[in-house]
């Protein structure tokens, strides 16, 4: 029988809950660190597919106070951009104007940098690119050719800043979803594998170390990662991928006990 090389011995386990129980010897601790990191991965594929898709996002998770300056001065914005030529990615904007202003905020048009550097937060069209501050931080962002103000001056600005920072935005999605799916399946493996671990003086079960137990819990999480990446790809909701991973892990886990009582020779 020709024994299978890593990556090969681990994808073979897939396949039934009885290879998974007997596979658990076929990891060193550096290959489970790596398939650990390779499950991870598989959890974040649908995540730059998921914002390749969209068009914007609601600005208030990553703008709160731009957010609610734009809700507030909808209306005066739309009057301002109705009134003024847009050609060739360029407002011709006759003058500047002033639509609100607070202690700590601004939304104008034309405004100079001067003008809007002791506000805080600041929405300002200018005559070919825009400028969104929030708790003093400026993100200025030109018009592109897909840029329509006629169709809703609000949503076209989401739009063209959603588009200009999108990869910043997978990127920071990337990081703290991995981290999130990192930290779950830790918890998975390695509490798992201590509670099996617990058990190896019982005369029922087949005494394994702890490495051994973590290679059974990596086996186990393995498929359902893959499922759980499928789903992410067909809908995209973070809380459902989650859900899915652990119970899904939960239930092959039970089925493993369940073939093989956690022991070589009850295995069927």
């Amino acid at each position: 029988m020709i024994k299978e090389s890593f990556p090969l011995n681990y994808f073979a386990s897939w396949f039934s809950p009885v290879k998974m129980f007997r596979g658990r010897k076929s990891l060193g601790w550096l290959q489970i660190i790596i398939v650990l990191l390779f499950l991870m991965a598989l959890n974040l594929l649908p995540v730059p597919a998921y914002f390749q898709r969209q068009k914007s996002v609601p600005l208030d998770i990553y703008l709160p106070q731009v957010q609610k300056l734009l809700q507030k001065n909808d209306k005066g914005l739309e009057q301002a951009v109705q009134k003024a030529e847009f050609t060739a990615e360029r407002f011709k904007f006759e003058q500047s104007q002033i639509v609100s202003k607070s202690k700590t905020s601004i939304v104008g048009i034309g405004l100079s940098a001067k003008k809007i550097g002791n506000f805080k937060n600041a929405v300002v069209l200018n005559n070919d690119h825009f400028i969104f501050k929030e708790d003093g931080q400026a993100d200025k962002v030109y018009y592109s050719d897909h840029f329509n103000p006629q169709t809703g001056i609000k949503q076209q600005l989401e739009h063209e800043w959603y588009q200009r920072n999108k990869g910043t935005i997978t990127f920071m999605m990337l990081q703290s979803i991995g981290s999130l799916f990192l930290l779950t399946n830790l918890i998975f493996v390695f509490g798992g594998a201590f509670l099996l671990w617990l058990g190896r003086k019982s005369p029922l079960v087949t005494k394994s170390s702890f490495k051994e137990n973590v290679n059974l819990m990596v086996n186990i999480l393995g498929p359902v990662s893959l499922l759980t990446a499928i789903i992410g790809f067909l809908k995209f909701d973070l809380s459902l991928m989650l859900m899915l991973q652990m119970l899904g892990a939960v239930i092959i886990m039970l089925t493993v006990y369940a073939k093989t009582k956690f022991n070589d020779h009850a295995s069927v």
